[in-house]
């Protein structure tokens, strides 16, 4: 390492150097560094610690390394360890001593804690634009099939039928939970710790609230000791990222399910399938099956990062910088799951037929025959009783209930009538199921703010 060592009678090992060194996660963190910076200087010169001239020479080339950064142009060197020595090493390049003094009353420690948060603002914000984009494919393949009736499934067994629109919905549920747990985090994580310094605030005439307010954020840390050491609100991001990948795990899981030929309800086109290198036959939904396997991956960053902050002693730790990688790779993670899951959906055909067959089961409307008996009067336990013995004897004479005998219906209840029959009908089924927020009801709605998406 080539800086901070003049208290040092050795330069550090470089085994040593390339170990501690973090430049291959801050490549992530430039921009919200830069960011941080600039807000910094700002202050600094609020408060008169520095000049106007020499803060508009520091933003400036602040603003020029950011523009390098973005353009590619601009590479963390690991001799300088970390992307705040390595900005302020350009820096000094470009305008000499000026630039000694942007670290004034700031500590690494609570720099890489705003970077962090910056980070994460930011990435809260992609993932909300793709879980949108999500909902909008899910709500527009609803809108397409909104006529089309599938069997709903309990324990994976047939259980009902429903609207296929209405089980899409359910999906668009779980991400509207997602974006919302995301937007709260929001709230923990917009909190500015400048001004922290490494543990024990500063001696100087800062103000934290300046640099908070040129960030955007209407928070300032109440304790320096918890501002440097403060990762909970990473926890909270990952865990939000975790939730959204269960959530694209189930999705997924249901798909591969739907494909197959035992159930044939949906089709994906060749831009999303691969073939075996063994068997020519095969179209494999190779994409929506590594989705499914991700889960995986974040819940392994969340329990990283959660083992990480359980041992700490209080006060900044050097462990804290191992809890950048579980939440950058949480967020790529999530943020290409959902690209790949909104193009998978795009390219989804719905075997209508197949799942009209699927639903039309004739046991698959006993719940129907049960409501039957309650709306003439019959007491719903009782209902449930005298239909689940008809249906052991349709069962037991290898009789479908829709061929039963209506003699034979009355056997169990003067209840039923021909009228029964008129029941095994799935289209009507889905539609008789009135009740709020059942399957009958199904409304589609595209999420706002979203009118075209890739």
């Amino acid at each position: 390492m080539k800086v901070l060592r003049k208290a040092f009678n050795q330069p550090l090992d470089p085994v040593v150097s390339k170990f501690v060194s973090s430049v291959k996660d801050d490549a992530h963190l430039i921009a919200a560094d830069i960011t941080g910076s600039l807000a910094h200087v700002a202050m600094l010169e609020k408060v008169g610690l520095i000049g106007s001239t020499q803060a508009a020479n520091i933003s400036g080339a602040l603003q020029v390394i950011k523009e390098q950064a973005f353009n590619g142009q601009f590479d963390l060197d690991p001799e300088f360890e970390d992307v705040h020595m390595s900005v302020e090493k350009k820096l000094e390049a470009m305008i000499g001593d000026d630039a000694k003094l942007l670290h004034t009353a700031r500590s690494r420690n609570d720099q890489v804690a705003l970077d962090m948060r910056l980070y994460t603002l930011e990435q809260i914000g992609t993932i909300g634009w793709h879980l949108k984009i999500l909902n909008a494919v899910l709500n527009e393949k609803a809108a397409e099939t909104i006529d089309v009736v599938m069997p709903g499934y309990t324990h994976l067994q047939p259980a009902q039928p429903v609207s296929f629109a209405h089980v899409l919905n359910a999906f668009s549920e779980m991400l509207k939970r997602d974006e919302e747990r995301f937007e709260d985090c929001k709230k923990r994580t917009a909190c500015s710790p400048l001004g922290a310094g490494a543990i024990a605030g500063s001696g100087l005439p800062i103000s934290p609230e300046f640099s908070a307010a040129a960030l955007g954020f209407d928070k300032v840390f109440a304790n320096s000791i918890d501002a440097v050491s403060d990762r909970d609100f990473l926890a909270e991001f990952v865990f939000d990222c975790t939730m959204t990948a269960v959530h694209l795990s189930q999705l997924a899981e249901t798909l591969i399910i739907w494909c197959s030929k035992e159930f044939g309800f949906i089709n994906f086109s060749d831009a999303v399938t691969t073939t075996s290198s063994l068997m020519p036959q095969k179209k494999n939904p190779d994409p929506v099956e590594i989705v499914r396997a991700k889960v995986g991956t974040v819940v392994g960053d969340l329990m990283s990062l959660l083992v990480i902050l359980k041992g700490l002693p209080v006060g900044y730790n050097r462990d804290l910088q191992e809890t950048k990688p579980p939440a950058i790779n949480a967020a790529g993670t999530i943020v290409d799951s959902l690209k790949v899951m909104a193009l998978a959906i795009s390219e989804m055909t719905v075997n209508e037929e197949a799942m009209l067959k699927a639903a039309s089961q004739p046991e698959m409307f006993a719940t129907d025959i049960v409501e039957y008996l309650v709306n003439k009067g019959m007491p719903f336990r009782q209902a449930h009783e005298t239909v689940a013995e008809v249906v052991a004897y349709a069962r037991e004479s290898k009789t479908s209930l829709a061929k039963l005998p209506v003699t034979e219906y009355k056997k169990y209840s003067q209840l039923f009538s021909e009228d029964v029959f008129q029941l095994f009908d799935a289209r009507l089924s889905v539609k008789s199921k009135v009740s709020p927020g059942g399957t009958g009801n199904v409304q589609i709605k595209s999420p706002e703010g979203v009118k075209n998406h890739a």
